[in-house]
């Protein structure tokens, strides 16, 4: 009884079928380096990209988090406006309430 290790030797004639099967099996060879190349450089491409995405997801934790200070900063400033528009009122009590045209471009003499 044959071991499962046995490797079955061909003979070494000139016989074509046995140059065929070797070739086949050349050929296998072959094809099974290349499959392992791509293979190497698909893992190699998908772990630069996985490093990629991990570099984008922290700056986008980072720029959440400045962000959500920016935002703090601005409803602070808005807090103090209203304060101070508030205290504006208080200390100068407007006579009347402001009209459209008090805000519009004043009319110069110069005509053209």
């Amino acid at each position: 009884m044959r071991e499962p290790s046995d490797v079955i030797q061909f003979p070494q004639g000139g016989d074509t079928l046995d140059r065929v099967g070797q070739d086949v099996l050349a050929r296998l060879q072959h094809a099974a380096a290349t499959a392992e190349q791509n293979v190497q450089h698909a893992l190699g491409v998908a772990h630069q990209a996985s490093m990629q995405l991990r570099v984008a997801e922290d700056r986008i934790v980072k720029l959440e988090a400045e962000m959500g200070s920016y935002k703090e900063r601005a409803e602070r400033a808005e807090q103090w406006l209203r304060r101070i528009s508030h205290e504006i009122e208080q200390t100068f009590p407007s006579r009347r309430q402001p009209q459209a045209e008090d805000y519009a471009p004043r009319q110069s003499g110069f005509r053209r």
